[in-house]
Formats: structure tokens, sequence, C-alpha cells
């Protein structure tokens, strides 16, 4: 059964870590123009290369779950996280924010593959994990969602300092239910300090920067929009997604499915690009969850079946790398179009889905094909 107490246990406590983790791109995002008098470039960087630390911990991925407690490498990295999130109202200059950024991406690294990529493979049925893997992405994009909403609009409420101690405490949550899950003793290992295992997975890398193409358009969106309904409106596009896949079983065509997913995004950016306001605007979102929720179904499916047997878990966690590095690098393309006169952030979206469409049409789906029937 897929749904037992461990999974479930694993399933809310990663909702939980990422409101707790999303709602602070928007807080420090403004905390930094306001506090520290930084332009929204300056402000962007900072926040975004958080992607570029999750990167930092990969090759010792292997060697810390097979040689410590996989719950207790997943629960103190989920300490270390909120706490460094509290030392924030207490720097005193730019480079130790900067710091705190790298530091907390890295960490969240570490529990990106303590979790998704083992964790979730461990308490799973055999027969179940690739339904596993498709469920404990569709938490993290809840989260990730319900995260930016309480971030845009905790500030009306809740001082920075109150917010930061709001997402300390979701982390606690998040560590107690981690600590409730049961994993069977695993005896630990004599492996080398550094390798690509549960790092990056070749065999799964260019389906993943395909991939990107859907994280990018979602953090240019995140940029440009701070309307909280809108990102409800996207959820309501993937809640649809989801039950049009519930309703219709079979797997569709690749391309038959990526080409609905980009259209309807596209078509959801072309409204944009003429109003970003009012009924425009959710009538968008909702165009983008649906298109979005397609492509990242089939995206996905290919994350999910090409890597051999033993290698599941370095591919998943390719997977989250690349979705985590997609959004930041979203976030900093759209900030720095906004600097740019008469460049619109939507137009670069439009053409990020479209490269992405063609990159899938002309090459990727043959590639996925190809390496699948090898196995």
């Amino acid at each position: 059964m897929l749904w037992n107490r461990n999974f479930s246990l694993l399933i809310a406590a990663n909702i939980l870590l990422y409101i707790a983790v999303y709602m602070l791109f928007p807080l420090i995002h403004q905390w930094m123009i306001q506090a520290w008098s930084c332009t929204g470039l300056q402000a962007v960087g900072v926040t975004a290369i958080f992607g570029i630390a999750l990167f930092l911990p990969g090759a010792f991925n292997n060697y810390l779950v097979d040689t410590f407690s996989r719950k207790n490498v997943c629960t103190r990295s989920m300490a270390l996280l909120a706490l460094v999130g509290l030392l924030y109202p207490y720097i005193t200059s730019v480079g130790m924010v900067v710091a705190l950024r790298i530091l907390q991406g890295a960490l969240f690294g570490i529990v990106l593959m303590a979790t998704g990529s083992t964790l979730a493979i461990d308490v799973t049925p055999s027969n179940k994990r690739n339904e596993a893997n498709r469920v404990f992405t569709w938490s993290s994009i809840i989260g990730l969602l319900v995260g930016m909403i309480v971030g845009i609009e905790g500030d009306g409420y809740l001082s920075f300092t109150s917010l930061l101690y709001v997402s300390a405490f979701l982390c606690a949550v998040s560590i107690v239910l981690v600590s409730m899950v049961n994993v069977c003793f695993r005896a630990p290992l004599d492996l080398p300090l550094c390798s690509f295992d549960r790092f990056i997975l070749f065999r799964t890398l260019l389906p993943g920067i395909n991939m990107m193409a859907v994280p990018v358009v979602l953090g240019i969106l995140f940029i440009r929009i701070s309307d909280a309904f809108f990102y409800l409106c996207i959820g309501g596009g993937f809640l649809i997604y989801l039950l049009i896949r519930q309703v219709f079983t079979n797997p569709m065509n690749g391309r038959i499915q990526v080409l609905i997913g980009q259209l309807l995004t596209g078509v959801g950016l072309a409204v944009l690009c003429s109003s970003d306001m009012g009924k425009s605007l959710y009538g968008a979102g909702l165009l983008l969850g649906l298109g979005l929720g397609f492509s990242i179904g089939q995206f996905l499916r290919m994350m999910i079946l090409l890597p051999l047997h033993c290698e599941r878990g370095t591919g998943y966690h390719t997977y989250q790398l690349l979705w985590e590095a997609g959004i930041m690098l979203g976030i900093w393309i759209s900030q720095y179009a906004c600097q740019i006169e008469g460049v619109s952030p939507y137009r670069i979206a439009l053409g990020v889905c479209i490269v992405g469409f063609l990159f899938y049409q002309l090459y990727i789906h043959r590639y996925f094909v190809k390496h699948y029937q090898s196995k």
C-alpha cells in the first residue's frame, strides 16, 4: 500500500518544509530592499544564490545517508535550516546575508536528498515507488505555492522577525513528523567520501535540463506577480490536471502531452502579455497551472522511468536539484528583464516555453524512447 503511515508522515513533513522554505523568498527579497537598500537585482541575486548552494553538498550525499542514520541526517539538517533562518535580524552586512543563504541552500539540498530521494523510497513497497515519486513531487509543488502565498500576504499581518519564527516552527513540526517515521535499520557501509550517487544521474541530465523550462516559467512569474489569488488559480489548474490524470489512467503519448502542456502555458503567457490584471490575470493563472501540470507530468515520467533499478534515488534527486535551480534561474531572469526598458518578462517566459517544447519534440522524446527501451 502506498499511503501507509510512514509515507503519509513524510508527505505532510514535505509540504510543511516547502512552505517554510518558500515563504522566505518574497520575505527576504523585500527585506533586502527595505533594510539594506539593495536594488531589485541585487536582492534577487542574494535570494537566488540559494539555488546554486543546493549543489554544494551533493558529492557527499551518498556517504552521509549510508554512513549515518538517514533520519538523523534529515532531521538535523532541518533543525540547522530552521536555526539559520532565525539569524537574519541579527546580521550586520550583506555578505553575511549571502553566507546564510548559501548555508540554507546547502542544508535544503541535504534535506531534499534525505526525504524524497531516500526515506520516501525506503518506506514504500517496490511496486509503488513510481507512484510515490509522483505524489512526493506534487506535495512539494503544493508546499511551494502555499509558501509563496504566505510570504506574499504574511508581511501584512506579521513582522519580518515573526514570520521567520513561523518558518522555523513549520520546520520544527516537520522534524517531529519525520522523527515518527519507522525506517528499517541499515548497517553503515564503507563508501568513498565523494561520489555522484544520490547527486547527479547523467542518464537523466538532458531530460532534466529540458524539464527546467517549467520551473523557469514559474520563477519568472514569482517575481513579476504578487497577487496571492493568482497562485491559487495556478493551484486550481494543477488540480484540474491531476483530476484529468485520475480519469484517464493510461499514459498519454509524450509528444502530445508536452504539446498540450506547452500550448496551454503559451496561451496563458500570451494573455499576461496583453493584460496582467483582474480576470485576465486569474484566467491566465488557471491556464498556466493546467499547462504546466501537463508538462510536469511527462517530464517527471521520464525522470522516473529512465534510471536503472539501483539509480532511482539519484535520478529523483537530479530532478529535485534541477527543478529548484530552474525556479531560481527564472527569478533572476525576471528581475534582470525588469531592469531593461521595453523587455517583457512574460515574453521571455513565452520564449522559454517555445524552446522547451521544440527541444522535447526534436530531440528529447527520441532520447527517452531509445534509452528507456535499452534498460
